[in-house]
């Protein structure tokens, strides 16, 4: 019988957006513990906590004090999804970045299926399959995708998906200026101005067991779409 030879990036930032997942963070911990050292030679995993109100952060550093990789960022405030990704980023110390949301409704372990296509890709999206949301937010997320295409052009299967594996040269060199759910497509449509190739890859996708999501937020929503817009006149008139 021949063993099978798992693919192994030589090192790898990992982090996970946190805003009231006192539920999750230990379970998702474990799991990263468990699956990216197969994945990666070196690598580190950073908890970003977005301002929360429950026992999250506390959990976050328990975990941190235990674990060598683990590494705690905290905003004292909630700024937004867009901000975690930006701290996230600037804070990832490897050659690859890898960022997936802390709701446990992705499988870690799809990641392999990333990592083998790194040979040949600089920028590896998920899509999901099909997504574990109810009617209102699969609505929301399908009209905000139809949104971003319009004024960006962006054209990916999964706009919004939180499973993404970047090589961090690439992110570290972007002048991000939203700060909302917009910052994912952002960063696409920049990478894209690069004329940088994108994988994607189908991700299944899970319903979430604890806590209470916030993208379907009518703030939230309201505040990605005019960021994008904001966005879109800069470069239309040269601004930016």
């Amino acid at each position: 019988m021949i063993a099978v030879v798992m693919k192994k990036l030589k090192s790898l930032s990992v982090f996970f957006p946190v805003y009231n997942e006192e539920s999750n963070l230990e379970i998702l911990i474990e799991q990263a513990l468990r699956i990216i050292p197969s994945l990666a030679s070196r690598y580190e995993l950073l908890i970003i906590n977005d301002g929360s109100t429950d026992d999250s952060l506390k959990i976050a550093n328990k975990l941190a004090n235990k674990h060598e990789q683990v590494k705690v960022l905290s905003h004292e405030t909630n700024k937004g999804y867009g901000e975690v990704l930006k701290t996230g980023i600037k804070n990832s110390q490897y050659e690859w970045i890898f960022w997936t949301d802390s709701d446990l409704q992705f499988d870690l372990s799809e990641l392999a299926n990333f990592v083998k296509e790194t040979d040949e890709n600089k920028v590896i999206l998920g899509y999901r399959k099909k997504r574990a949301e109810g009617f209102r937010r699969h609505l929301n997320a399908s009209l905000f995708g139809i949104y971003i295409d319009l004024l960006f052009r962006i054209h990916v299967k999964d706009i919004d998906c939180a499973f993404k594996l970047i090589q961090t040269d690439l992110l570290k060199n972007l002048k991000l200026t939203s700060g909302s759910a917009f910052t994912s497509a952002e960063i696409l449509y920049r990478l894209k101005k690069k004329k940088l190739k994108f994988k994607e890859i189908a991700v299944n996708h899970y319903p979430r067991i604890y806590g209470q999501a916030t993208g379907a937020n009518l703030k939230v929503i309201i505040k990605a779409c005019y960021e994008a817009l904001r966005t879109y006149l800069q470069i239309k008139f040269t601004l930016n």
